[in-house]
């Protein structure tokens, strides 16, 4: 096999191993209040199952940040979905709520190594870095899609988490599969970069942005369907589609990202016309007032404007950066997703539907604030290029 064929391998396989992160991530909006009947919790309490993904997950990507990334990512991104696949193996055969905890926190490992690896994999031998990684995500979005509607139609119709989670277990195997047939792959000598403070800085300040955005995307996709059928009656099958809207609209916002690359936009002015976008659909979304479809507007629109965010933080701290910062931002974004989706379940049960939701809107002031006022210390704001 050619190197080419080989990196094309290699690029397929963390595309297919993105593309179960979306799978797996986004069932846990309709199937948070079946696991919560299923062990016997309240539905908040469940939530933090979105909690011990998250340790985990930064857990083995913060490992790939600070002592795995000179090694060949490959095989780390393949052990990942072998963990993953093991850890919804576990979530589908829990039979006890310390046993679903557990096999939730061995799937975080297996996500964590696996887009910590993916992200390096991509940055490490891509030509052009940019449009690269925000396909990469768009894979994501692409399983991220179809997650909540596997959910919500096996659930709707058998509520079965066995169902739902074999299911996913073996897709993740068939992406291991993938990328353990791909041969050895080394980057191009045109990515080896070296880092300066301003390079330093703008890992710092993106992981702060990718820091509350996490918490943001991940809180809104895994609560807008229970939202969906506390604020405006939607069925089972009803909140599903809501969420896989608005995932659908955050793959064509990166869709999008990738268009405006191209033409030549930078990173930085997408990432703070994306915020200022989510800021106001967001808070359209909390004010929806009982309508469904105001309602399911405006979480289009915000899964529209979050879509570019997170290739865009990517790209501005990847360029001019060492190898490791692929893994050192996943770990600081990743480490939203601790806090801020069990806190806005906890808000939702506690104070209603519509102030549950508000947090989403004031996540993204804050991230708001973080990138502009901090944008003149990211060196993001040139076109992205192909060869450096």
């Amino acid at each position: 096999m050619t190197d080419a064929a080989g990196t094309a391998r290699l690029h397929w396989g963390s595309f297919a191993g993105l593309f179960c992160v979306g799978i797996w991530a986004t069932s846990f909006g309709p199937a948070l209040p079946f696991l919560a009947k299923e062990h016997g919790v309240s539905l908040d309490q469940a939530g933090l199952l979105l909690t011990v993904l998250f340790v985990g997950s930064i857990t083995a990507s913060g490992a790939m940040a600070l002592w795995l990334h000179r090694l060949e990512a490959r095989p780390f991104a393949a052990e990942g979905l072998v963990l993953a696949a093991a850890g919804v193996a576990g979530l589908a055969t829990a039979g006890s709520w310390p046993v679903a905890l557990a096999s939730v926190t061995l799937l975080g490992f297996g996500d964590g190594f696996l887009v910590a690896a993916a992200h390096s994999a991509i940055a490490t031998t891509a030509k052009d870095v940019p449009h690269s990684i925000n396909r990469l995500n768009l894979w994501f979005a692409v399983g991220a899609v179809l997650g909540p509607l596997w959910a919500g139609f096996v659930l709707s119709r058998w509520e079965s988490l066995t169902a739902v989670y074999g299911g996913v277990a073996i897709l993740a195997l068939a992406a291991a599969s993938v990328l353990l047939s791909a041969p050895r792959t080394h980057p191009p000598p045109h990515h080896e970069a070296t880092t300066g403070g301003r390079a330093n800085r703008a890992i710092w300040v993106m992981g702060a942005v990718l820091f509350l955005y996490v918490g943001a995307e991940i809180g809104l996709g895994s609560w807008v369907s229970s939202y969906s059928t506390e604020a405006f009656g939607a069925g089972v099958m009803a909140g599903a589609a809501v969420a896989s809207g608005y995932w659908g609209a955050l793959a064509l916002g990166r869709v999008a990202s990738g268009i405006l690359f191209a033409r030549g936009v930078g990173p930085l002015t997408v990432l703070l016309a994306s915020i200022a976008g989510a800021l106001v659909t967001s808070a359209a979304l909390a004010l929806a007032d009982g309508s469904l479809a105001i309602g399911a507007a405006a979480e289009f629109g915000t899964g529209l404007f979050f879509g570019p965010i997170w290739p865009a933080a990517i790209t501005i701290a990847s360029q001019g950066s060492a190898a490791g910062a692929p893994a050192t931002m996943v770990t600081i974004g990743n480490a939203g997703g601790i806090v801020f989706p069990w806190f806005q379940g906890r808000v939702l049960v506690a104070a209603g539907p519509s102030r549950g939701i508000a947090l989403t809107a004031l996540i993204c002031v804050a991230m708001l604030g973080v990138a502009a006022v901090c944008r003149r210390n990211a060196p993001g704001n040139s076109p992205p290029v192909s060869e450096r």
